[in-house]
Parts: C-alpha cells; sequence; structure tokens
C-alpha cells in the first residue's frame, strides 16, 4: 500500500513526539514510525535530574508513560513498522517500511543512537549471559556479585554509581589516566567504598563457560595484563547513530551523525533531524525535545512557503 503525507516522522523517543505534537498543532497530515515502544532511550534511564519541570529522580519509564498519554490525548497514533529504506525522488521521501510504502512531502529522522560495542572476543558471546550494556535493565541479575563498567565518561560513571546500591564490588575500567564525567558525578564516584578505578587499561577478552567469568585486561602503559575474576561487565562507551536508513543521500559528521542547520534542516531540503541521530555539542533529553519541535515548525514553515534557511 502506497500513502502520500505531508510527513513522516522516524522514531518516538522524546524528539520524535516532540516533533509530532508541534506537527499536530500545526494541522499536519503526518505519520510517526516507531517498530518498538514510545520513549527510545527514556527506558533504559534509572532517574532523570537534569530536565527543566520534572522532579529530581523522576523515573525514565514514567517520562515514557507520559509520553504516551500525550499522544493519546493529542488523538496522535504510532505506526509500528520498521524503516527499510529511505530515498528521495523529484523533492518527495519515499519511505519504505517492512509492511508499506510511503511517500512524504518531507521527513523528521528522530531515530535516536545505540550503545557501541568494545569489540573485543567474548563479547557477543557472552552478550545476555554477563555482557550488557544496560545497567538499569540488567542490573538485579547482578545483586551480591562482583561486576565491572567500561567507560570514563557521564554514563559509565552513572551505571557504576547505580551498580554500587545492588552489587558488592564495582570496578570501573577506563582506557586513559582520568575520567571524562562531570565533577560532581566523579565526586560521588570516589567517595563509594564499593568502587575500585583502574585507569589506562582497556579489555583484551572477555572469558567464560555458560556466563562470564573473567576479564582480561591490559595495562596501556606497560602492556602488562591481569585477570578480574567477575560475574558482570557493563559497556558503556558512548553511542552510534541510528543513521543507516538515508545512506549517503544527506551529510553527516566523521561519526555518522547527521549534520544540520540551526532549524533541524539537513543537507536535503525535505529532511529534518533531531535528537541523537544529530550532530550536537549536548545530547540531553531537554535538547532533543527542543529539537523535535523546533525541526516541525520548519516542516511547517517550508510546506507553506514561508521557510528562510539559516
Amino acid at each position: 500500500m502506497e500513502r502520500k503525507i505531508d510527513l513522516a516522522i522516524i522514531g518516538a523517543g522524546i524528539g520524535g513526539v516532540s516533533a509530532a505534537v508541534y506537527a499536530k498543532r500545526s494541522g499536519l497530515d503526518f505519520i510517526i514510525l516507531e517498530p518498538k515502544a514510545v520513549g527510545g532511550q527514556l527506558l533504559f534511564m534509572e532517574n532523570i535530574d537534569n530536565y527543566v519541570g520534572l522532579r529530581l529522580g523522576t523515573k525514565g519509564r514514567d517520562l515514557a508513560e507520559t509520553l504516551t498519554k500525550t499522544l493519546t490525548d493529542l488523538s496522535i497514533n504510532i505506526t509500528n513498522e520498521e524503516v527499510v529504506d529511505v530515498n528521495i525522488d523529484n523533492n518527495e521521501v519515499q519511505i519504505k517500511t517492512n509492511n508499506n510504502l510511503y511517500t512524504a512531502k518531507s521527513l523528521i529522522l528522530a531515530t535516536g543512537a545505540n550503545f557501541k560495542k568494545i569489540n573485543v572476543k567474548g563479547e557477543e558471546e557472552f552478550s545476555g549471559k554477563g555482557v550488557s550494556y544496560c545497567a538499569v535493565c540488567d542490573g538485579f541479575f547482578f545483586k551480591g556479585k562482583k561486576v565491572a563498567v567500561v567507560g570514563g565518561g557521564n554514563t559509565a560513571v552513572e551505571e557504576a554509581l547505580y551498580l554500587s546500591e545492588i552489587a558488592d564490588k564495582v570496578v570501573l575500567i577506563h582506557r586513559r589516566d582520568k575520567l571524562r564525567a562531570l565533577d560532581y558525578l566523579q565526586k560521588e564516584l570516589f567517595e563509594k567504598s564499593n568502587i575500585e578505578v583502574i585507569f589506562d587499561s582497556k579489555i583484551n577478552e572477555i572469558k567464560g563457560k555458560d556466563f562470564l567469568e573473567e576479564l582480561i585486561i591490559q595495562n596501556s602503559l606497560t602492556g602488562k595484563t591481569q585477570s578480574l575474576q567477575l560475574q558482570g561487565v557493563f559497556v558503556a562507551v558512548g553511542i552510534a547513530p541510528n543513521t543507516q536508513i538515508v545512506k549517503d543521500i544527506i551529510k553527516k559528521d566523521e561519526n555518522g551523525f547527521i549534520i544540520t542547520d540551526e532549524q533541524m534542516r539537513a543537507s536535503s531540503k525535505t529532511l529534518w533531524a533531531c535528537g541523537d541521530c544529530r550532530s550536537r555539542p549536548l545530547k540531553q533529553l531537554i535538547t532533543a525535545a527542543s529539537e523535535g519541535a523546533t525541526a516541525a515548525i520548519g516542516v511547517y514553515k517550508y510546506l507553506k512557503g514561508h521557510y528562510i534557511s539559516s
């Protein structure tokens, strides 16, 4: 089946939902495509402490439920289809899903990003068997055990702090000589008696039988290796954008994030982007929400012939 619309929004994280709200208020004929659940990365967040207007400690899943209710209240339906290909033809966007073909006058990409892997021996083998990418999702299974966290940014430190309340011992492994996390997070980390930080080191191999049992780590300065006996490792080394579906039809930065102007318009005049799939200096919920709104208003102005390029 082929359907023609004003706008397609791909992704129902906070950026995509924000775009949908503004598209609805603008009277656009649009769809929002999301094969999974509303919320995106919110579903993997334990506490939200830096979103203006929300109480400190708001749960990610609670905010995701609020987003779902917002869509319901505005009579915005989610189209649960996975997009497999996007192309531009005569200034129209062809969006192919696993079930249908949509032709849109414009497209907002709110596809987010996925957790990066460390690509070492044993990572794939023990994924779900001791290797995890989300402490909030899987931390419960490691109650009273010894675990490691890989990374040195805000996410890695937050994961280590969260796990310190569940696991018996947490080892934070970082490849550099200092952490990149915010100062207040580092202060809290170093005050925890059951967290150990190992600097200048990387994981060479993940080993075990049926489940993870051992990490082989190497010091990058001395070259020496050591074995850590533990039951879990949580990888928190960043994110990779979900931008494969747009291939080379728009410009991206060296890491694959979509380059836009300040109005969220990409290098093609029919495509916009918002949230974690976009190249931006601050990847936060509040910036994703504002970008979604900006993108939708940009689309509206473009379709009405009032858009002025920045």
